[in-house]
């Protein structure tokens, strides 16, 4: 791999902060941002490069993209503001949600670099540290991540239906609205079947891995770095337990944290297991026909509301997924639900105080879940499926079930 030209692009930055410093983000970007990324062999004036694009509701001043598969994200602040912790949170949401693996965060003299797509391995460096950490920052670089999208797979479509969703959703809204009579009536029909299929369409070609979900109970943390004159964290957010080494340096995966202000919050993807692994591993159900539930498959659901992804859950079995689902959706809506509940298409009593149903009958297979609540989790993996869109519907939200629920 060529060397890159680090010092001469530190020395000429220096040189400019010093002598007329940018004041704005347009100035940020063509003084300091595009030649950083020209030292990395990328081309910002070519069609290859994208620019204030939205992902997954994280706005982005570049996407780099290599023979149109998105490579790097790239967003921007002015050289006069710090970086932004709830914005580098959203940025880990657009990662974790289109695939795409390496991202720059960066005012122009504080360099947030992340790797990785939901367990977040980050890098805070200032300009003068470039060019010490070179091989680090190759791994950003034109050269390398053409390398490593070499070869097609699933995924890069994933990547570019993340990027150009907000312009497909469009076009396809504006073609149904014209194909039919009164087309414009039926307008946000039309649109939220769109984001709906087009949401479908990417978890599709997406790899969504119980490992890279959290399946294994890990606690998902902020990102929470610090440079030597100020942090991306708010005030509100503590550090992840252990120091980073050189306190410059560490991992995390996204955490929605629903209570972020300012005018760059964004909404963020949150993909963890909720209840404690041990606790929750159901027996699962047992049977010969395809649709019988299985402890060594991957289960996972992603959760919606109006605005797109808000997070997912994942477990080896469909009755685990469904008491990590019933976790998650305690937390965000569903906790004021009165019991016995049964879903309205079906009379067994799901959720309940007690491990009975609304006769006093038992549960066949009733788990203890965190609030004193009991979850049924009998049955096969087309209706634990059904009660996963029905809880998650009683919550408010929308269930996107991917991985082994479909049977083979």
């Amino acid at each position: 791999m060529p060397s890159l030209d680090l010092r001469s692009f530190v020395a000429r930055a220096a040189t400019l902060v010093d002598s007329s410093p940018p004041t704005t983000k347009r100035e940020t970007r063509s003084w300091l941002v595009e030649p950083f990324l020209e030292t990395l062999g990328w081309s910002v004036r070519a069609d290859s490069c994208l620019t204030d694009r939205v992902v997954d509701d994280t706005r982005l001043e570049y996407v780099l993209t290599v023979e149109s598969v998105p490579a790097l994200f790239v967003a921007v602040e002015p050289a006069t503001e710090s970086l932004d912790g709830a914005r580098a949170n959203a940025l880990q949401s657009a990662m974790a949600w289109s695939g795409v693996d390496r991202a720059i965060y960066t005012n122009g003299h504080e360099y947030l670099l992340l790797a990785g797509s939901t367990e977040i391995e980050y890098r805070a460096l200032e300009v003068a540290e470039l060019e010490a950490n070179e091989s680090a920052i190759a791994t950003y670089s034109r050269a390398s991540l053409g390398q490593q999208l070499g070869r097609h797979t699933r995924t890069h479509v994933a990547r570019q239906l993340a990027v150009e969703r907000p312009t497909l959703s469009d076009e396809i809204t504006d073609r149904l609205t014209d194909a039919v009579a009164q087309g414009e009536v039926y307008a946000d029909e039309f649109e939220s079947a769109t984001d709906r299929f087009l949401e479908q369409l990417l978890v599709t070609f997406a790899e969504y891995e119980l490992s890279r979900l959290g399946a294994d109970g890990d606690t998902a943390t902020d990102v929470s770095v610090q440079f030597s004159e100020s942090a991306i964290m708010d005030d509100s957010q503590s550090p992840p337990s252990g120091p980073p080494s050189s306190g410059r340096s560490g991992s995390s995966a996204p955490e929605q944290d629903d209570g972020v202000a300012g005018a760059d919050a964004q909404p963020e993807t949150r993909t963890d297991a909720t209840a404690d692994t041990d606790a929750a591993d159901p027996d699962h159900a047992t049977g010969a026909d395809s649709t019988a539930a299985t402890d060594d498959g991957e289960y996972v659901v992603r959760f919606f509301n109006e605005r797109g992804s808000i997070g997912a859950v994942g477990h080896s079995s469909a009755a685990g997924a469904l008491v990590e689902a019933a976790e998650y959706l305690l937390e965000r809506g569903l906790a004021g639900v009165e019991v016995p509940w049964a879903p309205d298409d079906d009379g067994t009593t799901v959720l309940n105080d007690d491990p009975v149903r609304a006769d006093g009958s038992p549960m066949d297979e009733p788990k203890p879940l965190s609030r004193g609540l009991h979850l049924e989790t009998a049955g096969d993996i087309d209706k634990q499926a059904a009660r996963v869109e029905a809880l998650t519907e009683r919550a408010g939200l929308r269930a996107m079930v991917t991985g082994d629920w479909e049977p083979k």
